[in-house]
C-alpha cells in the first residue's frame, strides 16, 4: 500500500513572462514531456472569466515551486461563456526550424554543426555524445533544420529533443551524463514492467546511397550471425557508413526492460535516469515520457525503458 498522501498542489502560471496565477481560473492542467523528438505538450482548461488566451503567447508552469516547462499556445477551443481549452507546445517547434533549406556543413564537428543550428534559432545546447568532436562534411538538401537534426540523431543512435529553449543531443546507450532521479517502493501508486531478451547481434549491415558514385552500397560492422540490417538515406563515404553501422550494433546489445510507474507528483523530466526499487534491487532505467496531471492533486505517470 503506497504511503503517498494526496496534497493540493500550488500552481504558478507565467503568461508571456509575467506571473498571472491570480487571474487564471485554471481547472485542469496536463503536461506531457517526451524523451525523444515528439513535441512536449501542455493542455490547460481555464474558466471563462480568465483573460482570453491568444495564439503564440507563451506559458510557463510551476508546480509546488518546480519548473515544469515553457510552451507556446497553438490551439484554443472555446465553450462560449464556460471554458477555454488550450493546447500549447514546445516553443521551438513552431519556429523556422520547420523551414526547408539546402546547404553544406563542411569541415565542422557534429558539435559545431549543432551549435550553429541552435544559434540560428536562439536556442541553448546540451551536447554529450561520443562522436560530438568528429569532423565531418554533411549535406542538408531540401530539408528543414528539425529534420536534419533528426537525421543526425538517427544515424548516430542519439536522443534528440528540443525543450525549454534548449537543443539536446545525447547518447542513447545509458552512459551519457543524464539527470538522475529515484523512487522508492512506498512511493508507487502503481508499477508495471516487462523484460524481453533480444538477440545479441554479431554484425550490422547497412545499405546506403553513395551520391557521388550514384549507386547503393552495403557496409558491414562486425562479423557473423545474427545480422542486424538497416537502411540509411546517405553517408558521405564508406568510413561514415561503418561508424553508423557500429552505432546501430552497439545500441542493440541489450535485453529490453520497459514499463510504467504512477506516483504522486514529482518534478522529473523525460530523458533522465530513474532508479526504481524492485524488491531488494535497484533497477536503473531512462524516462521515455512523463505526463503530469494537476487538478485537486498532482499525479505523475512515467513510461520508462
Amino acid at each position: 500500500m503506497p504511503s503517498s498522501v494526496y496534497l493540493s498542489p500550488k500552481v504558478q502560471i507565467f503568461y508571456n513572462g509575467v506571473d498571472k496565477t491570480s487571474a487564471m481560473d485554471w481547472i485542469n492542467i496536463s503536461i506531457t514531456d517526451n524523451e525523444g523528438k515528439d513535441t512536449d505538450k501542455l493542455n490547460i482548461t481555464l474558466g471563462y472569466g480568465s483573460p482570453a488566451p491568444r495564439f503564440k503567447d507563451s506559458i510557463e508552469i510551476y508546480i509546488d515551486g518546480f519548473f515544469l516547462g515553457h510552451f507556446i499556445i497553438a490551439t484554443i477551443k472555446t465553450k462560449y461563456k464556460r471554458i477555454y481549452d488550450i493546447e500549447a507546445i514546445s516553443a521551438n517547434f513552431m519556429s523556422s526550424l520547420k523551414d526547408r533549406k539546402s546547404r553544406s556543413h563542411i569541415k565542422l564537428s557534429y558539435k559545431q554543426i549543432i551549435e550553429n543550428i541552435a544559434k540560428e534559432h536562439g536556442l541553448n545546447t546540451k551536447i554529450n555524445f561520443d562522436r560530438s568532436n568528429e569532423v565531418v562534411e554533411l549535406e542538408q538538401h531540401d530539408m528543414s533544420d528539425a529534420a536534419f537534426c533528426e537525421k543526425i540523431a538517427n544515424d548516430l543512435d542519439l536522443t534528440f529533443s528540443i525543450k525549454n529553449k534548449t537543443m539536446i543531443f545525447i547518447d542513447r546507450d545509458k552512459v551519457a551524463d543524464r539527470v538522475e532521479y529515484s523512487l522508492n517502493e512506498d512511493e508507487y501508486l502503481e508499477l508495471n514492467f516487462e523484460q524481453t531478451e533480444i538477440p545479441n547481434y554479431a554484425s550490422c549491415e547497412v545499405t546506403w546511397r553513395d551520391t557521388k558514385a550514384g549507386q547503393d552500397k552495403v557496409t558491414i560492422a562486425g562479423s557473423g550471425a545474427p545480422v542486424l540490417k538497416r537502411q540509411i538515406f546517405s553517408a558521405d563515404n564508406e568510413a561514415e557508413a561503418l561508424k553508423i553501422a557500429k552505432s546501430y550494433l552497439q545500441g542493440k546489445q541489450n535485453s529490453v526492460f520497459k514499463g510504467n510507474v504512477r506516483c504522486m507528483g514529482v518534478p522529473f523530466f523525460a530523458g533522465g535516469y530513474l532508479n526504481l526499487q524492485i524488491e531488494s534491487e535497484i533497477k536503473r532505467v531512462i524516462i521515455k515520457k512523463i505526463t503530469h496531471t494537476v487538478n485537486k492533486s498532482w499525479i505523475s505517470d512515467i513510461e520508462f525503458f
